[in-house]
């Protein structure tokens, strides 16, 4: 008598014995050659990206807050402020005014200037760096040294500019041509004597000591609006520019080999597992069949 037939509802009873968790490990220690080649091959191809990749060069150039003099008395203080400082100006390499010069002084549009430049506070110290990036080396170069100055002449304009002085400037000369006419009406009404009348001469000379008051008040006021504005050179200068630039080709070659050698480790795996895990079924199925075959008794 033939064997019954294999159906698939007998295959359920023999479900209990379905790979353990550890299946896996043990798969990937069994297939370790395929893992490894899945791996290598990945990663020669995550090599190859690297390589076919155009390389992104950048350049920088260091600029300084102040002028620093070791021998200070509060040479420590001036460290501690000008290195906040120095973090405050290191954002100004996105201000208007700079990517408008820079982009002039290389001929390219602004929108093209602000996605190569950035610029980081050196840690501890009164200084920044500005940074920039292009496809070769001369151009990053050449983009570093123009936004650095650029930077050092917006800080001089900026800081420099005082709209206080220049409102106490024309308040003073209003007041300097005020005190000018008082005078010139006390002198007058002097020459009349009393046909002028006191009352009249009294009123003019306490004019022009009101205007003579209001004059001195306005140079006080106007000498310490001066005194208080920031040089116009100095504030900000150039400690070294970019010469050279380099290059992310090695670093990009050696990241994309290590995604790809990852990956294919992932990939290999998953392979090895799936092979097993087909192999054990096949094997479990001819054991079922076997089994089966010999529990039916021959006609």
């Amino acid at each position: 008598m033939a064997p019954a037939a294999f159906d698939e509802p007998a295959l359920d009873t023999y479900r209990i014995f379905e790979p353990p968790s550890t299946f896996a490990l043990a798969a990937i220690a069994r297939h370790k050659a395929l893992v490894l080649a899945c791996g290598l091959l990945v990663a020669l191809l995550g090599v190859g990206v690297g390589l076919k990749r155009t390389p992104t060069f950048t350049a920088s150039a260091t600029l300084q807050v102040g002028q620093v003099n070791p021998n200070s008395p509060g040479f420590y203080g001036y460290t501690q402020s000008a290195a906040s400082l120095a973090t405050a100006f290191s954002r100004s390499i996105s201000a208007e005014p700079v990517l408008a010069a820079t982009a002039r002084k290389l001929e390219v549009a602004p929108a093209r200037v602000l996605g190569r430049l950035s610029s980081e506070p050196v840690p501890q110290a009164p200084a920044f760096r500005v940074i920039a990036t292009g496809s070769n080396a001369r151009s990053a170069v050449a983009l570093a040294n123009a936004a650095a100055n650029a930077v050092i002449a917006y800080e001089s304009e900026s800081n420099s500019a005082n709209p206080q002085a220049e409102s106490l400037l024309h308040e003073y000369r209003k007041a300097s041509l005020a005190l000018a006419k008082a005078n010139e009406q006390v002198q007058r009404l002097s020459h009349k004597g009393r046909a002028a009348g006191e009352s009249a001469l009294g009123r003019a000379e306490a004019e022009r000591n009101t205007a003579g008051i209001r004059l001195r008040a306005l140079g006080t006021a106007y000498t310490g609006a001066v005194a208080s504005q920031a040089p116009r050179s100095g504030l900000v200068s150039l400690v070294s520019g970019a010469t050279n630039a380099s290059n992310d080709r090695k670093s990009k070659i050696e990241l994309y080999g290590f995604i790809g050698l990852l990956l294919g480790v992932v990939l290999g795996g998953l392979a090895a597992n799936g092979w097993s895990r087909i192999a054990a079924r096949r094997r479990l199925r001819r054991g079922v069949e076997r089994d089966m075959s010999r529990s039916v008794p021959s006609a």
